[in-house]
């Protein structure tokens, strides 16, 4: 089955990683339930040819046409849910890299949220940071999310793709549901008797074959629905680094330990700030430099594990309010970041373990008598002298004229956190740890 010319899927501009989450969720009581109507043409429509000119689904287009603003309720649940998970994540990772997408992680769980009922619903709202908040309210803040990322700068790319699986033939899926998730998020409607390859072929086409097997093998039969989100951003910096700087430098690790890396070099003027044992750095990307990548250095005797912890959307909207141009030297290591992992023992944690309980959780609305038994996370990040990308490299690199002398020096050769963030609505599309470089 292919899926070339296929995809529901609109183009946004940014810059670098990739991250795409599957749940599945699986009948507790052997199915049940009428069939729910299909929405006009989804069992077997064929989403429109050309992803870069595709629409955005209707509650976006209307986002668009209206101007309406992302509420920073959305970006401060979204940003706060994201650090507390990655918190528990990079807890003991030791030297792993961690990274993972706040939006795009939160994004998902929203959409399953459209088929949460009572207890379930307000568990996971709870995790969310969204209590109190109706789902129409929620869906209608994603769309405009997804509007005001679109075509932020003509030097960036930023992909959202979202789809629906489910078995066609006898669907028990929720007509309000699959509304819900064609009007707000653009699904492509997939057939779950093709899966996992089926679904597998549709990551790889959505992440230019970067990711090819988010799905492991399951249970097809007993499974009732299945939302994969993928989120694709690619970039270059704003003054690329000169490849000619790059040398050879040695990374000390949390354990004490030394990697060789290479390192890049550049000296020009950024959003700088020093802290109290930290320093801050802002590296802009693309012509207009909307977006970002922020680093956050511990001083060699801090932790970056305690900052990591210790970590809240306001300390980060803070380091950002208070960051002066200034002329300084950084080295930054050339590094490769993959990580995935299974989110249901953290996310349980966090407070929604009554979704993974097969007995408790109430998915009534969008099919009857299912629980969530999954949730995959896979990001890649690639960091070079050209920019950050999800899939394949990026080519041109630009000298670096000479400047004035610097006033600061900022060299990345420990460990540190890094986010890449759109600097208009405050969003953290990407958060890690870079405990080890890998060029």
């Amino acid at each position: 089955m292919s899926f070339n010319g296929s995809r529901r899927r609109f183009e946004l501009i940014a810059a670098g990683a990739t991250l795409l989450i599957w749940c599945a969720l699986l009948s507790a009581c052997g199915g049940g339930g009428s069939s729910a109507p299909m929405s006009q043409g989804s069992a077997t429509a064929t989403p429109p040819a050309s992803s870069s000119s595709s629409a955005p689904p209707p509650a976006v287009t209307q986002a668009l046409e209206q101007k309406t603003a992302v509420p920073s309720s959305l970006i401060g649940a979204d940003n706060s849910f994201g650090l507390g998970l990655f918190s528990i994540l990079e807890k003991g990772s030791g030297v792993t890299n961690v990274a993972i997408s706040p939006t795009s992680i939160a994004l998902v769980l929203q959409i399953i949220q459209n088929g949460a009922v009572g207890a379930t619903q307000q568990a996971m709202l709870q995790t969310l940071q969204l209590s109190g908040t109706s789902i129409t309210s929620v869906n209608g803040a994603n769309a405009a999310l997804q509007a005001a990322l679109i075509n932020p700068d003509p030097n960036i790319t930023l992909s959202v793709a979202n789809s629906l699986w489910m078995h066609l033939a006898q669907n028990t899926v929720q007509a309000s549901f699959i509304q819900a998730n064609e009007n707000y998020y653009g699904a492509f409607i997939g057939d779950l008797a093709g899966a996992p390859d089926d679904v597998n072929e549709w990551i790889s086409q959505q992440t230019d074959g970067l990711i090819t097997n988010i799905m492991p093998p399951f249970d097809a039969a007993n499974a009732v629905a299945v939302i994969v989100n993928a989120l694709y951003f690619k970039g270059a910096w704003t003054a690329p680094f000169d490849a000619d700087l790059t040398a050879a430098a040695t990374f000390t690790r949390s354990d004490g330990s030394s990697v060789a890396c290479e390192m890049m070099h550049q000296s020009s003027a950024f959003g700088y700030l020093r802290g109290n044992s930290l320093q801050v750095l802002r590296i802009p990307y693309g012509a207009d430099a909307r977006m970002s990548m922020l680093i956050v250095l511990p001083d060699s005797a801090s932790s970056l594990d305690a900052l990591i912890a210790s970590l809240t959307p306001d300390m980060i909207n803070g380091w950002v309010a208070q960051l002066v141009l200034e002329q300084g030297t950084i080295a930054l290591p050339r590094f490769t970041s993959s990580y995935g992992a299974s989110l249901p023992l953290a996310l349980s944690a966090m407070g929604m373990g009554i979704a993974f309980n097969p007995v408790d959780a109430d998915f009534s609305g969008l099919a009857p008598h299912v629980y969530l038994t999954d949730i995959e996370h896979k990001t890649v990040v690639e960091v070079d002298e050209s920019g950050t990308v999800a899939a394949g490299g990026t080519s041109g690199t630009v000298g670096i004229t000479a400047v004035s002398q610097s006033q600061f020096s900022m060299t990345m050769d420990h460990p540190f956190f890094y986010a890449i963030r759109d600097d208009s609505t405050g969003a953290l599309l990407f958060i890690g740890a870079l405990q080890t470089p890998i060029a």
